[in-house]
């Protein structure tokens, strides 16, 4: 997947700044492990203590997709490394997200979030007493955390998960895709009421949001993968064929003006990514293929009218036309990305500060990008603070990073760059 030359392009851009791509993976896998996880959930987004708090808080919409992304990053990472300490985070990420798939006590019900009930919690959402009654746990899921729990699903199944881990993931995934089927395609809650944003069904799809049509695809071709039960598979070539989602889902990426503020939701385009990565590695008809590959090439190169995400420089759109649409033209770009993906994207001035004298190195926090053309998208470290760089949008103009925020992020989207980019082939061992 990578030539000599884009080999040299790798160490003169690592070479570049105060830490190359492997070792920025380090302080952000260290920072991840430090304050970001319980019991391999990922959390979201670290409150600091304020006058009216004297305890760290995090804010918790998106614990289970950022945990399946973390499980399918962790199963890459033990893919190319073998290295125990590897192998025993996945088998963490795997635990959590079961606690996440049964702690609401209703077969199949995901939750966002779960929290010890004897620790402080000033999260905002819906939250509710666990059966056991030592959680509480964040309702309203949405197909969002079920495209990225599918994600890391299949990815552990694949490559890292043992014998146990994979009954315990078959389990998992058959009891959530079963509580859609029997609610008519809805996310139901625990209080019988359909969650906001859990929408599968014919009308739906076919009316207002064709990229549910591929996330549903997603599901059930996941679950037949790790089930291998023969009715998985045949809901999947019904609704992939017979109520043609498959079809419906090549126009599932909105081609809209991305330079016009909040025209493209770039959140979706990360769920889409998601679910492209397992669907162009499970699926091997090559009809329901041309369609997924058609579905991702639009999305990558765009329309006359306006760019796909190519301009981006976005390494995971980046590694994934490498691999499966055999264009490499955008990896250059997207290995710039990971090289000057700055750390006070996620981080205060003392937080870098701290790791800087721990990891040993120093941090300029000027830009190391060239200046963008106008009409062109920001490069990553021209942008302003994230909780994913991935989600915000990277036309939209930069903010000073320099001030301090009452809010801290984790690196869970640089990691799945450098993974995703490590396991294909794209970036070589530094």
């Amino acid at each position: 997947m990578i030539n000599a030359g884009m080999a040299i392009l790798v160490m003169v851009a690592a070479a570049g700044g105060g830490l190359s791509l492997s070792k920025k993976e380090a302080v952000f896998e260290h920072d991840m492990r430090a304050r970001f996880l319980l019991d391999g959930q990922a959390l979201c987004k670290l409150k600091l203590p304020t006058p009216t708090r004297d305890f760290i808080d995090y804010n918790m919409p998106d614990n289970a997709y950022m945990t399946g992304i973390r499980l399918g990053t962790l199963s890459m990472k033990y893919a190319v490394t073998g290295a125990p300490e590897d192998r025993a985070a996945v088998s963490e990420a795997i635990s959590a997200l079961h606690l996440l798939c049964t702690v609401s006590g209703v077969p199949g019900l995901l939750a966002r979030a779960v929290w010890p009930k004897d620790r402080p919690l000033a999260d905002d959402g819906i939250w509710r007493d666990s059966a056991c009654g030592r959680y509480r746990w964040r309702g309203d899921v949405s197909s969002d955390q079920v495209d990225g729990v599918m994600f890391g699903f299949s990815l552990a199944h694949a490559l890292a998960a043992d014998d146990a881990e994979k009954a315990l993931i078959a389990a998992d995934a058959a009891a959530m895709t079963d509580h859609i089927l029997g609610n008519n395609l809805r996310i139901v809650d625990a209080d019988g009421k359909a969650t906001r944003w859990g929408n599968y069904t014919p009308a739906y799809v076919r009316r207002l949001e064709r990229m549910n049509a591929l996330l549903w695809l997603q599901a059930l071709k996941v679950t037949h993968q790790v089930t291998g039960e023969d009715r998985f598979h045949a809901l999947y070539r019904q609704y992939a064929v017979d109520e043609g989602y498959a079809e419906l889902s090549v126009m599932a990426r909105l081609l809209l003006n991305p330079t016009r503020p909040g025209a493209v939701n770039h959140s979706d385009d990360v769920l889409l990514f998601l679910a492209y990565e397992n669907l162009l590695r499970l699926e091997t008809d090559p009809a329901l293929r041309e369609h997924y590959l058609a579905g991702f090439r639009r999305m990558w190169a765009g329309s006359d009218k306006f760019p796909g995400v190519k301009p981006e420089a976005n390494p995971i759109y980046a590694f994934l036309a490498a691999k499966y649409l055999d264009d490499d033209s955008g990896v250059a770009g997207a290995i710039d990305t990971l090289q000057w993906f700055p750390l006070d994207m996620k981080w205060n001035r003392n937080t870098i500060a701290a790791y800087a004298r721990q990891f040993g190195f120093t941090c300029d926090p000027a830009p190391q990008s060239p200046e963008p053309e106008e009409g062109r998208p920001l490069p990553v470290d021209r942008r302003a603070k994230s909780w994913s760089a991935w989600v915000m949008d990277p036309y939209a103009p930069g903010e000073d990073r320099s001030v301090d925020a009452p809010i801290e992020y984790n690196g869970h989207d640089y990691l799945l760059g450098y993974w995703l980019g490590r396991y294909y082939g794209c970036i070589p061992a530094d």
